[in-house]
């Protein structure tokens, strides 16, 4: 079995990925048994995702087994992939790499391990390029998986085929587990990997290598789109922004290429699928405060100059009392109604009913404008394009579902000052 020696350096300790299955224990197998002459030191890492109940449990053990009789250096841990993936609203393949990987990320950190291996090969890359395509990947998608990533994550075999694994576990006699969920056809890959390409082989024997071509020359364009992207710049609120004049002078497909590189970048793009690039390309002909949900609970939004990248954030609803004086707000700023000075919106408090509150928008809001127009406090909003990402957070003057002022925006006509008004209120935000 010959795997790519050229991901070790000298001295590395090699985190190894395992989960008992036939590649991971190949992959370790070959390790230990060359270390020497790679000079590198070998520790297992081993993940117990609590999806298969006593299955799972045995598969660790087995792990923990091996790993003792042959003093193996082992680290694991147990995570609720079920749990995590109901909380995030992810599939269950999603929620166990985020948290497999989570654990990764962590022993790098500590420095417990200077890279970590994967046992991914060919026939997973093969999987991975098809299920992407089927899904509405562009170019980038086509590179398929990576023999290596931030310099730490290394996939050695995937230049092998499940073949090759196999004959060499059965020549060295590698013990190994067998997971029931990868027989599984409700996922994804498992339907690829059993259903279809056994059907693909027979008429396209060579599929392997032809994917693998593919996969070069996407590599190849990637790099070159890379070289002449649009830049991009990240604010104080973690953002991404880009000049909508910029992005405008490009080609649709560097548009799309420049906003993949950088949701990767910035480590949001793991399902950033063709379809979310063409909804924030179709943004930049939108008018302003035109905005579009994305996957992972992203948004995009078109402001005047700028198209902004940035996680959608769950306004929770708030109500405070009425009255004169500083009310803090959730978001940490603060509201002030105080005696008017000459400065800012001014109303009448007597006009303002008891029982009003201090709140942000709810549904069926209704605002009466100051030509004596009442419309919904959606549709006022639109009409003056004020930013749909900030309305959740408004903060409002009302009395049930009538929105007597719209903090730093604009007052009703019902509450405004004429020449009967005797006190003359007005309100204040300071972040």
């Amino acid at each position: 079995m010959q795997i790519n020696t050229a991901l070790f350096e000298r001295g590395d300790r090699v985190g190894v990925a395992v989960s008992g299955g036939r590649d991971s224990m190949s992959l370790l197998h070959y390790l230990v048994e060359h270390h020497n002459e790679l000079l590198i030191r070998v520790i297992a890492i081993h993940v117990e995702h609590g999806i298969r109940g006593e299955e799972s449990l045995a598969d660790q053990a087995f792990v923990l087994n091996y790993c003792s009789e042959h003093d193996i250096p082992v680290c694991y841990t147990k995570v609720d992939v079920p749990t995590y993936a109901k909380d995030h609203l992810i599939g269950i393949e999603q929620a166990a790499r985020e948290l497999r990987y989570h654990y990764f990320d962590e022993l790098l950190r500590k420095g417990v391990v200077d890279k970590i291996a994967t046992a991914h090969q060919l026939d997973d890359q093969c999987e991975t390029v098809l299920m992407r395509i089927f899904r509405g990947t562009g170019v980038k998608g086509l590179e398929g998986i990576p023999s290596a990533r931030s310099g730490k994550y290394i996939r050695p075999m995937l230049s092998l085929s499940r073949l090759d694994i196999a004959e060499y576990c059965e020549a060295h006699q590698v013990p190994h587990v067998e997971d029931s969920t990868n027989y599984n056809l409700e996922y994804t890959r498992n339907f690829i990997r059993h259903e279809l390409l056994p059907v693909v082989e027979k008429m396209f024997p060579q599929y392997r290598k032809s994917i693998a071509r593919l996969t070069g020359a996407a590599k190849e364009t990637i790099s070159f789109m890379d070289s002449v992207a649009v830049p991009y710049e990240v604010d104080d609120k973690s953002r991404i922004v880009f000049s909508v004049q910029a992005l405008s002078a490009v080609h649709p497909a560097l548009v799309r290429h420049s906003i993949r590189k950088a949701m990767i970048e910035q480590g949001f793009a793991l399902d950033f699928e063709q379809c979310n690039l063409m909804d924030v390309l179709a943004l930049l002909n939108k008018e302003t405060g035109k905005e579009v949900s994305l996957s992972q609970g992203l948004v995009a939004i078109k402001a005047p100059e700028h198209l902004m990248i940035m996680r959608a954030v769950e306004i929770e609803p708030y109500e405070f009392p009425f009255c004169k004086g500083t009310t803090t707000l959730p978001n940490g700023a603060t509201l002030t109604v105080d005696d008017y000075h000459g400065v800012g919106l001014r109303f009448d408090p007597k006009k303002i009913p008891e029982g009003s509150v201090i709140r942000n928008r709810r549904e069926g809001d209704v605002f009466t404008t100051f030509g004596g127009f009442t419309k919904t406090l959606g549709n006022y909003l639109t009409n003056i394009k004020y930013p749909n990402r900030d309305r959740d957070d408004l903060p409002l003057i009302a009395c049930g579902k009538d929105v007597l002022v719209i903090c730093g925006v604009e007052i009703s006509s019902k509450v405004k000052v004429d020449e009967q008004t005797e006190e003359i209120y007005t309100v204040k935000i300071s972040n």
